[in-house]
């Protein structure tokens, strides 16, 4: 008897410890409508009387924009079908051999001019929209190296104003040549790599910026020097950058006897919504550890979404300004050790002469361009 009693008991506690359960999903259910009713009244919904233009401009930067992310998972996928079936088992080996065997285009240079001009930039353009402005002539007798700020979330305008000629490049510096430097990994995936390619992106490894700056007259790299570390400082309201320890772009510079160029990009800080990350804290530990894994890290960040204003992640229309400073001219490359000694001293020098610039950029053109930004932080 005494183990009828316990079954009854078990079974008496089972039904509550289900009725709690029932219960507990229906509050969660109730909650999750609350939620939406709330989110339904906040959120500014452009489901319809936007224009065809605006639908266009919102769609392909969508698809520019998730194209790298959504196509690298969805090509890898079939790649590995192709790799097990026997028909198509062989060329799809052959052509990841090529890719990561003998192809060097990532290092050497590729470009297709007209997808510079494809029609497609023109919709992403409009869509921020974003433009570049010449402070001075740059002499096509000469190489450039671009140092781009912020960083951003992703180098909007970097990518739209200098991998396209969306914004006039072509007619602002007439015989320059640029090449946009980006992480290796951007290589590596099979079909989405030669769209890269042919827009003139190319591997920011040393040996790539040699090479692309022996090119001959004209032939010019833009490296966005913060990097990773500096988009986790992006937001909207703050201009801070990652700099002072940051010398690898000068070496690069003297090292190829090519001029250093500072370009300033009001507004693109200000296309995603960013959570708290302050030094120290759990988020910022986590996307630093991920980084020194992987050599990237995903700012937290939310903007708009494709029928919405308020929520997504798509990022919100705002104006992005790249103004391209004066050139610091470097007369001629240097040979010795950029480490030590002499070498080192003129590494700081330029440096140095480069923070100056990009300060008299910032200076310059805050008022008219900066909205409520009055401080460029460098850290």
């Amino acid at each position: 008897m005494p183990g009828g009693g316990a079954g009854a008991g078990g079974a008496v506690g089972a039904e509550a410890a289900g009725g709690e359960a029932a219960a507990g999903r229906f509050r969660a259910a109730a909650g999750a409508v609350r939620w939406a009713v709330r989110l339904r009244g906040r959120v500014r919904w452009s489901i319809v009387h936007v224009p065809l233009r605006r639908r266009l401009e919102t769609f392909f930067t969508a698809l520019w924009l998730f194209m790298i992310p959504v196509g690298t998972v969805t090509i890898w996928g079939i790649f590995l079908v192709l790799m097990l079936w026997k028909i198509t088992a062989v060329p799809a080996a052959l052509y990841l051999a090529w890719i990561f065997l003998i192809d060097d285009s990532a290092s050497t240079g590729r470009r297709v001019p007209y997808l510079r001009r494809a029609f497609i930039w023109g919709y992403v353009r409009d869509y921020f929209p974003i433009e570049l402005r010449r402070t001075a002539e740059l002499d096509p007798a000469r190489n450039y190296v671009f140092g781009y700020h912020p960083h951003g979330v992703i180098s909007m305008g970097a990518l739209v104003n200098f991998s396209s000629d969306a914004t006039g490049f072509a007619q602002l510096f007439p015989g320059i040549e640029c090449h946009v430097l980006t992480l290796e990994s951007n290589f590596k995936t099979p079909l989405l790599r030669e769209w890269v390619l042919h827009q003139g992106i190319c591997a920011a490894g040393l040996q790539a910026c040699l090479t692309l700056l022996g090119k001959g007259p004209g032939a010019s790299i833009l490296l966005a020097v913060g990097g990773a570390a500096e988009a986790l400082d992006a937001r909207p309201g703050s201009l801070t950058l990652t700099l002072k320890k940051r010398k690898g772009f000068v070496r690069v510079a003297l090292r190829a006897g090519a001029s250093l160029v500072p370009v300033l990009s009001f507004g693109e800080n200000e296309l995603w919504g960013s959570l708290p990350n302050p030094e120290g804290s759990a988020l910022r530990r986590m996307q630093n550890s991920m980084k020194k894994l992987m050599k990237f890290t995903f700012p937290a960040v939310y903007g708009r979404g494709l029928f919405n204003y308020d929520f997504g992640w798509m990022p919100h229309r705002r104006r992005i300004v790249s103004v391209v400073g004066a050139p610091i001219h470097i007369s001629a490359p240097f040979e010795g050790d950029l480490y030590s000694g002499e070498g080192a001293r003129r590494v700081d020098e330029v440096h140095g002469q480069y923070i100056a610039a990009l300060q008299r950029v910032f200076q310059e053109n805050k008022a008219e361009f900066g909205g409520q930004i009055r401080d460029l932080v460098i850290k």
